[in-house]
């Protein structure tokens, strides 16, 4: 029998372990939200105060709750309605206004140009068309709005880390990725420039491998030892 890979179906049967501190799966997202999370304030240049922000994929809330506790006016894209669920409670329990929409994040319920912050964080390895959802993030973003974005790189090696090693150690679930939906920086560039975005910042990442039997944790790395990348794109800024 074939392995299932990127079973989204997980995010429906886990769901309610988003916010659970013991579970590895989730514990490990945790740790890599965390780690783009300091990038994204580190470079965003906007105080999260008051900003407008689309999380498109936004699953459990993990990266829209962070933006929401230095408040930020979040909505969330997903089309788990278990996870929605998870995040809706979370929100409830900080006392946050957060709004999230279950709908698929190609065509968001949202206007055009309202956004200051559109997140696809741990989304694009896991759609059928990644350059669809980038246009429409252009589509969300005010002009000088930025786009954050971190996926994987479809590159040799990448699967046998991402697949055989963090699915094998159970720190994500078997079947979780495909490495043939992996993601070249180049093809996101080309989706972004057709968006009207421009690349002001990409770094390589790699996990720290002593560190990561427990949890999934990760490091800068120089390309091309690096096999996962975090980038970040201005709307109307010039291609880097």
């Amino acid at each position: 029998m074939t392995a299932i890979q990127n079973d989204l179906d997980i995010y429906n049967r886990k769901a309610s372990a988003w916010w659970d501190s013991s579970d590895r799966f989730f514990r490990s997202l945790r740790s890599v939200n965390e780690f783009h999370l300091d990038l994204l304030l580190e470079h965003w240049g906007q105080d999260p105060l008051g900003a407008r922000v689309v999380d498109l994929g936004c699953g459990g809330g993990l990266f829209a709750m962070a933006l929401a506790d230095r408040g930020a006016k979040v909505v969330g894209i997903d089309l788990s309605h278990p996870s929605l669920d998870s995040a809706v409670q979370e929100a409830r329990r900080r006392r946050h206004a957060a709004h999230f929409v279950r709908a698929n994040l190609n065509a968001a319920p949202v206007r055009d140009g309202v956004a200051d912050l559109v997140l696809l964080s741990d989304v694009l390895e896991h759609v059928g068309d990644p350059a669809a959802a980038i246009i429409e993030a252009g589509r969300l973003l005010r002009t000088g709005g930025m786009l954050f974005l971190n996926t994987f790189d479809r590159r040799p090696g990448a699967g046998l880390l991402v697949v055989t090693i963090a699915e094998g150690l159970g720190l994500v679930p078997r079947g979780t990725h495909d490495p043939t939906m992996f993601v070249r920086p180049a093809e996101v560039d080309q989706a972004a420039v057709r968006a009207g975005l421009g690349r002001t910042h990409l770094q390589w990442e790699a996990p720290a491998l002593m560190k990561t039997l427990r949890t999934w944790t990760i490091h800068l790395r120089r390309a091309p030892k690096g096999f996962a990348y975090a980038a970040l794109y201005v709307k109307g800024a010039c291609p880097y």
